[in-house]
């Protein structure tokens, strides 16, 4: 019996096939390595940004509406008036001006000495005004829809444009027409362009009026 040979193209054709598939092969393991350290890289950006969210979320959630008065500085003379108040309540929020009783808009500090008038939440200082009957008024607004209003400031510390911090002094207390034998400051807050109680609003968290 014949043995019978091979051709001589079939040998080069085989290991030319062999070679094909080993390079393939690393190539296509080569292309999943780097895949998977892509994979790898976008899950540590991820998790990077989601540890870098909560952070700024907690941040904000935590931050307190802060006293616009040093504490033992000043004392609240008239609350702030509010219609669903007990009548000795709405008594005590009551402003007396040239024989007229007036509802208090906000809350009214008073005390026998001079005191710092301070911010209470950071934000931006966008007017100061002159008022008829408490005199310079600073307005800082500390989201879209949150405004504090300082009025009867003496000894202004602050300018249009700047932005405040939490504590900040804006200015003094001084004498008005209204509290004619103390230095007194009112207080007024803003959200969503209606009146509410300072009272109420001081040690609330910032993210409560969003």
């Amino acid at each position: 019996m014949k043995k019978r040979k091979l051709k001589g193209f079939v040998l080069p054709t085989l290991y030319l096939l062999i070679t094909i598939c080993i390079f393939t092969s690393v190539i296509l393991l080569g292309n999943n390595f780097v895949l998977e350290e892509k994979d790898y890289d976008y899950g540590i950006n991820a998790l990077e940004d989601n540890v870098e969210s909560v952070i700024v979320e907690d941040t904000i959630a935590s931050s307190k509406i802060s006293s616009p008065v040093e504490e033992g500085k000043a004392e609240i003379s008239v609350h702030f008036y509010s219609k669903d108040e007990d009548e000795a309540r709405q008594q005590s929020s009551l402003i007396y001006f040239e024989n007229t009783y007036l509802p208090n808009t906000g809350v009214l500090y008073t005390s026998d000495n001079e005191f710092n008038v301070l911010t209470s939440f950071e934000g931006k200082v966008t007017e100061i005004l002159d008022d008829e009957f408490f005199g310079k008024c600073v307005v800082v607004e500390h989201t879209g829809s949150l405004r504090t209003y300082y009025y009867g400031l003496d000894k202004i510390e602050v300018a249009i444009g700047d932005e405040l911090a939490v504590g900040t002094v804006i200015g003094v207390s001084k004498n008005n027409e209204i509290m004619n034998n103390k230095k007194s400051f009112l207080f007024e807050v803003y959200h969503n362009n209606e009146l509410i109680n300072p009272e109420t609003f001081i040690e609330t968290k910032v993210t409560d009026y969003n």
